[in-house]
């Protein structure tokens, strides 16, 4: 808008906090503090220094819940006079109340947008007044914590936090202006204040972000609502993610040749829908590359008005292939959409709605919950309207069980009567597909939990598998629900970033315990581990998505770290946006962008003059694109080992297409690690790459001197021809003295002879199945956080593997990667936290709340003897088929039987029976 016609009334306010939390208050008469708006009451230094010490989520340094009461006394001009005046309030949390000079106008409870208040008919213009606002920012109904209330997020800011402004528009001028754009025509709805008493003259005109004008017209209004249509030719460009053109629509009114009022809106020309199971934005189809944002604001506890700050958001999350972001549970204010449009960034908002009201489906909501949902949902309809960057709205989080809820139904069509431009559904994350009566354009179901997929299967070796069980069963598009949430290790050296209201709490009791544990030294070394798990993991998920006919999008949960429900270290970034160093944008595009390559394999680790096979196929979304070229190489370090080529290539841009089966016959004479590079190229152009890694080893021969070997592990016969399988060692009838006849034991179970063997100076191999304090591993890193989902399968964080001669001709870098997957997937970690002498070979990295000493592998003498020990999974025949495991199994036979083979650790009696059990020989 123009000629002056916004006051701005930010700045020092007078105010008080009340110690009577009754919301019958009467505004004060004395205030004896100063607040700045905008801002927090906390970050002021109001409120109580907290004694809440939370173990899972950041703290703040000031807490207050409850009535704040600003006033302020201000000038209203004399050209304010003939005017509708409206009172704005942006940032307030959650209940308001407007007093001018000393009488309560009335009240506003909005959560998603600000607080607006006609105060036309209250104010006295051309003098002074008093206007006064009482706040309340406790929870106003029983619902459950959603992201804008939590603690852990939003953090139950008060205050008012985007400011206070008075708009004043002239009393029989234009009261609203909308515009609706397509690509061919402009819809423009002209509401003024009143019925014009003689034609009011208008001149409008669009202007592209330069200030040229496109179109311009004048026109005369008769009516009080008016609909203008402009034809503008396809002289608009179309808004979307890589061109997000943006144009400005003003209208002027002009009377006795002077321009009275200036309204503007600025939109864009796009078209969001959907196609079966696919999303079209313009009419060809798109791939929501999405994640989640929590409302998470580490510096200030409540979403920042810096339409900056969220451009720099957008910007980051563009570099590693995003262009799509869910709002979890609240709609963010006025700068962020801005710079969504600018950016060209595809929003889903959602109702600030986390509740159990809508679980049963023959249970009705309490009306004030479901109509103040119903309310929040126009206004928050209403005021997005003008941006193209919102294209989906959800009714919140996580709100149903496997079946949908009439009440939210209600709300999906109530929605789409007030905006068809929109793409609605019930809710995010829960319901059973198919859908049956559930009101949606598109749903969200949590493919990793959906039957009969399970988180513990998120992410495996073979790259066969996808979601296809899921996506069959529904015919609108499918986006996968908070996917990935795999965690690494904390990192400390984020504690110096907190400048503002919040502390990093949850560091309090983690850094405690590494100081305990001696463990200070160290973290860097799980950070990095940890770190690459994380990106690993994460990369094969992804792909996994990408490969799944009928899904149309992803949104990971999180791009960023999560600060609460237990501090959930998820993101490729730090909670400020700031990248951790465990992959480049450019590595974490492979698998994230519009357009991915994909390598159906169903294994990665092969024998000598096996083939490996490769179904390459391409996940692309966008308009088509002809005459490409496929280059592949498999390399074994700088050496390319099989390379090809494909041509004359045609992507449909409609999503998955197969294009060729790559078969390589593999040789070894050694074990070997494999790298398999894939590059699409238009000409000189590189449109996509990607790669994987895979491993080939040798047919191996069976040790010397199997005869001198002892087991008690049956299945260790088919790799081990020739050695004594019996349940038990011989003794010299009581007296346990060492076979001499047995070079190495290998047991699963520690039992007296096993002990005697060792400690007269055998040697034993353990592959522990009894430990004292077994801590069950997956593969894959913990889900979420260990405080939060403490009784689920694997809760720890990767390996650090150190160099050590038994795994010198077994190829592995220091981390988590594929070929490990069957040997350490759902086994128990050794616990040896009591015997710190003992230095892992394979390194469990614990989770950083339980912080134990962990091992997969490790050495140790006892006694005069020699003990390998190893929790690895390669006691079950089909275990022992693989490669890698009889490959790894007969690699430590001949270290143990060599000279090599010599530990520097002792382990004293007590300290071996801590950590192991003792199976008994002779049961009474």
């Amino acid at each position: 808008m123009s000629n002056q016609t916004t006051l701005n009334l930010n700045g020092e306010w007078q105010f008080k906090l009340m110690t009577d939390q009754k919301k019958e208050t009467m505004e004060p008469d004395n205030f004896f503090d100063g607040i700045q708006v905008p801002g927090s009451i906390e970050e002021q230094g109001f409120g109580e220094v907290s004694d809440h010490f939370p173990i899972g989520t950041w703290k703040k340094k000031r807490e207050y819940e409850g009535i704040a009461w600003y006033s302020k006394e201000i000038e209203i001009p004399d050209n304010f006079q003939d005017h509708h005046l409206q009172l704005h309030i942006q940032g307030a949390r959650w209940h308001s109340e407007l007093w001018i000079n000393g009488q309560l106008i009335t009240e506003n409870n909005r959560l998603s947008i600000p607080h607006k208040y006609d105060i036309t008919d209250h104010i006295q213009v051309g003098s002074t007044n008093r206007i006064s606002i009482k706040l309340d920012n406790r929870m106003q109904m029983e619902l459950q914590e959603s992201h804008i209330h939590s603690y852990h997020t939003g953090t139950n800011w008060g205050g008012i936090t985007g400011g206070v402004h008075i708009v004043a528009k002239p009393k029989n001028g234009i009261r609203h202006v909308k515009v609706e754009a397509d690509h061919h025509e402009l819809r423009v709805s002209v509401d003024l204040f009143d019925q014009p008493s003689e034609p009011l003259s208008i001149k409008h005109r669009v202007e592209d972000r330069q200030g040229n004008t496109i179109l311009s017209e004048q026109m005369e209004l008769m009516n009080q609502q008016t609909t203008v249509q402009l034809n503008h030719h396809q002289k608009l460009k179309n808004w979307s993610p890589e061109e997000p053109n943006l144009y400005v629509y003003k209208v002027e009114w002009y009377k006795d040749d002077q321009c009275r009022q200036t309204e503007e809106v600025r939109f864009g020309v796009r078209s969001f829908a959907t196609n079966d199971q696919q999303f079209l934005i313009n009419d060809t189809p798109i791939f929501l590359n999405g994640y989640v944002d929590c409302c998470v604001f580490p510096q200030t506890g409540y979403p920042v008005w810096d339409k900056e700050h969220y451009k720099m958001q957008f910007q980051t999350a563009k570099q590693y292939g995003f262009n799509h972001v869910r709002l979890h549970g609240w709609t963010a204010p006025e700068p962020f959409w801005e710079a969504a449009d600018e950016e060209g960034m595809l929003v889903q908002t959602e109702l600030p709605h986390w509740s159990v009201y809508y679980r049963e489906r023959q249970i009705n909501a309490p009306a004030n919950v479901h109509d103040f949902y119903k309310e929040e949902l126009e206004e928050i309809l209403e005021k997005l309207h003008r941006h193209p960057s919102f294209v989906m709205f959800a009714m919140g989080n996580e709100l149903i069980s496997q079946e949908g809820h009439p009440q939210l139904n209600e709300l999906v069509h109530h929605a789409k009567r007030i905006d068809n431009t929109r793409l609605y559904t019930d809710n995010t994350g829960f319901g059973e597909l198919p859908s049956h009566d559930r009101a949606g354009d598109f749903f969200i179901p949590t493919l990793n939990w959906h039957p009969p997929y399970h988180i513990n299967d998120a992410a495996i070796p073979d790259t066969t598998t996808d979601y296809r069980e899921v996506t069959k069963l529904e015919t609108k598009p499918l986006i996968a629900h908070e996917h990935g949430q795999f965690t690494m290790y904390v990192r400390p050296e984020e504690e110096e970033k907190y400048q503002g209201i919040l502390e990093p709490h949850w560091l309090e009791t983690i850094k405690e315990s590494l100081a305990k544990k001696g463990l200070q030294s160290r973290v860097d070394e799980f950070i990095e581990a940890t770190g690459v798990h994380l990106a690993r993991s994460i990369k094969e998920t992804f792909e996994k998505a990408r490969r799944t006919p009928g899904l149309s999008g992803i949104q990971l949960l999180d791009i960023r770290d999560f600060p609460g429900q237990g501090h959930a270290t998820v993101g490729i970034l730090d909670v400020f946006w700031d990248a951790k160093g465990i992959i480049s944008p450019s590595a974490f595009r492979q698998f994230s962008n519009d357009m991915v390559l994909l390598a159906r394999s169903d294994k990665r680790t092969f024998y000598h003059k096996e083939t490996m096979t490769a179904q390459l196929d391409i996940s692309y979304f966008g308009k088509a694109i002809h005459d490409l070229n496929i280059e592949w190489q498999l390399t074994e370090g700088d050496q390319i080992v099989h390379s090809g080529e494909i041509g004359g290539i045609h992507l449909t841009g409609q999503g998955l297409q197969p294009v060729e089966i790559i078969q390589i016959p593999l040789q070894a004479d050694k074990a070997k690690s494999l790298n398999f590079k894939v590059r699409l190229t238009n000409n000189t152009e590189v449109l996509a790459v990607n790669d994987w890694d895979y491993w080939v080893y040798p047919r191996t021969a069976l040790p010397n001197n199997t005869s001198r070997i002892w087991t008690n592990i049956p299945a260790l016969r088919s790799v081990l021809n020739g050695a004594r399988f019996e349940e038990k060692i011989s003794i010299v009838q009581h007296s346990f003295q060492k076979d001499p006849n047995v070079d190495l034991v290998i047991s699963d179970q520690l039992s007296r002879d096993v002990i005697q063997h060792v400690v007269d100076g055998g040697t034993v191999w353990l592959m522990s199945e009894n430990q004292q304090d077994e801590i069950m591993t997956r593969y894959l890193p913990t889900f979420w956080n260990y405080l939060w989902f403490p009784e689920q399968q694997g809760t720890t964080m990767g390996m650090k593997i150190h160099e050590h001669p038994v795994l010198k001709k077994f190829p592995h870098d220091p981390f988590s990667n594929w070929q490990w997957f069957h040997l350490v997937n759902q086994v128990g970690a050794l616990n040896i936290d009591s015997v710190p002498q003992i230095e892992p070979i394979i390194e469990v990295i614990d989770n950083f709340n339980r912080q134990k000493r962990l091992a997969y592998m490790f050495e140790a003498k006892v006694g005069r003897g020699k003990l390998f020990v190893t929790s690895l999974q390669c006691k079950q025949p089909a275990d022992l088929k693989r490669p890698e495991t009889q490959t790894l199994l007969l690699e430590i036979i001949e270290y143990i039987n060599s000279n090599q083979f010599e530990p520097t650790a002792q382990l004293t009696m007590s300290e071996l029976l801590g950590v192991f059990k003792v199976t008994a020989i002779v049961h009474r």
